[in-house]
């Protein structure tokens, strides 16, 4: 019995642990992007998230998307400049940053001697998660984890032109249908070298196509997905989803 209840404390601590880690890292995200002016959107935190509603006013709901349990830290800039990407390389950076210091301060605690399960793991899982972020070329989904982004978007030329590309479509699919995606942005993506970044390119084509009731375009950019089907996992295609 005193092992059932050792092993459920510990499970029960572990799953604390990664909820406050979490909850850190994507904070970090959210309070870079508070100081650099722009409006918290939502944060997704497991199946809890915290948003903004259409009314303006900031509510605790459930998040159905499962995709999205992992963590997100949302803001969004409240026009578009041309320092967005500066700013949004350092919102990037911040959730890392904040996992890695939340790491180092119960690393200061379990040496002096309070060496717990719960310490213990409180300074692992931060930094762990913090040096996941930042490993090079790793991929969450269909982006680039957040040290690899920032990478990309200081490194300038033809990644930051891709980020900004994607960063600037989100934004639009998100916060204004109505309008039709940036056609440069879209040849920028479709000529990237990687898969899920042309896919995604000439999924925001085949929107912009249906939209303007362009069925010549509308064919040559399901043609084009149809033929990099095999070269990307199949959550993305569903995320892109198409009505032929």
């Amino acid at each position: 019995m005193d092992r059932i209840i050792l092993f459920a404390v510990t499970i029960g601590q572990a799953l604390i642990t990664y909820f406050t880690a979490a909850v850190i890292h994507e904070g970090g995200h959210v309070v870079a992007g508070l100081i650099q002016g722009w409006r918290f959107d939502m944060m997704v935190v497991g199946p809890l998230k915290l948003y903004r509603a259409e009314d303006g006013k900031v509510k605790l709901g459930i998040e159905k998307d499962i995709s999205l349990w992992g963590g997100v830290g949302g803001t969004i800039p409240p026009v578009k400049t041309e320092k967005r990407m500066k700013q949004y390389a350092a919102i990037l950076l911040a959730g890392p940053m904040a996992s890695v210091i939340l790491g180092a301060v119960f690393c200061i605690i379990w040496i002096l001697g309070c060496r717990s399960i719960f310490v213990t793991l409180m300074a692992l899982v931060p930094i762990g998660m913090g040096i996941a972020c930042m490993i090079p070329g790793v991929k969450t989904g269909i982006l680039y984890n957040d040290g690899t982004r920032c990478s990309r978007i200081l490194k300038g030329g033809k990644t930051a032109a891709e980020e900004e590309a994607i960063f600037d479509a989100v934004m639009l699919r998100l916060y204004d249908n109505e309008s039709l995606y940036d056609e440069k942005g879209i040849e920028i993506m479709t000529a990237s070298k990687d898969a899920e970044i042309r896919y995604l390119g000439h999924y925001y084509g085949y929107l912009n196509a249906k939209e303007e009731k362009d069925d010549e375009k509308v064919q040559f950019r399901l043609c084009s997905m149809k033929e990099m089907e095999d070269k990307v996992p199949s959550f993305i295609k569903t995320i892109c989803a198409v009505s032929e």
